[in-house]
């Protein structure tokens, strides 16, 4: 793990703590593979470790392909998928890593993805 990722590691604690909603979060690099993680107390998975491991190379590819095209479109703020059992929420952290959110909820994702925004920057602030 490059010192980056451990960096962005404190702002999954910080996630977990401002909103309930969350039952999983994690940060993954550009290749899927997650980096660091926290589960909320009494959360069980839905999904076991490869189909975590699936998801998230999915969600980093797509992310690639967005990112090429943010000449075009803008650059990425966040991607919601909304199932019947919970809502995924990834947002990118840099070019290289990426946030994925399991929340049981999605009232409050503009507040939260403006939440992780200022994180992000607090973080970096830190680091530069």
């Amino acid at each position: 793990m490059d010192s980056k990722q451990s960096d962005y590691s404190h702002i999954l604690n910080e996630i977990i703590s401002i909103e309930k909603s969350v039952r999983f979060a994690a940060i993954c690099n550009k290749y899927g593979e997650i980096t660091s993680h926290v589960l909320r107390d009494g959360v069980t998975l839905r999904l076991n470790e490869y189909e975590t491991s699936k998801l998230l190379r999915e969600a980093a590819s797509s992310w690639h392909y967005r990112h090429q095209l943010s000449f075009k479109l803008g650059k990425g703020k966040f991607a919601l998928a909304v199932y019947e059992k919970l809502i995924r929420l990834t947002v990118p952290l840099d070019n290289e890593n990426l946030i994925l959110l399991t929340l049981d909820g999605f009232e409050n994702v503009p507040q939260l993805v403006d939440s992780i925004q200022k994180l992000k920057e607090k973080s970096i602030s830190l680091t530069s």
